[in-house]
């Protein structure tokens, strides 16, 4: 049985969600701040993530997927319990970019594959 929130939800989405199981991690603008989270579903322009610490995601905030070095600029559009639905904005390639502003997650990212 499906909910009308969520059917709702569903249609506004503007590309279709592939079910995920991945490892992540939701980063402060600056990365100072930095909890684990799992990627449920995720789409080019959306994610589902769960964290045990939904009150520490500010509104905007980075979304690290950790097995591929992505990272994302991201806005929380909605939360229910451990929950977050992200809006996913500009798309980065840790393994390529040069970008001062992600050296701190570049950093994180590293140290968490074993590069």
């Amino acid at each position: 049985m499906s909910s009308a929130p969520a059917a709702i939800a569903e249609d506004r989405r503007r590309t279709k969600r592939q079910r995920a199981l991945l490892a992540g991690k939701l980063a402060t603008g600056d990365a100072s701040l930095t909890f684990d989270c799992v990627i449920r579903n995720i789409s080019a322009d959306g994610a589902l993530v769960e964290t045990t610490s939904p009150h520490l995601a500010p509104a905007e905030m980075h979304l690290l997927q950790v097995t591929e070095g992505i990272v994302w600029d991201a806005r929380v559009i909605w939360r229910n319990g451990n929950r977050l639905g992200l809006e996913l904005l500009d798309r980065h390639d840790l393994k390529e970019t040069t970008e001062a502003q992600l050296y701190a997650l570049r950093r994180i990212w590293t140290h968490l594959v074993g590069h």
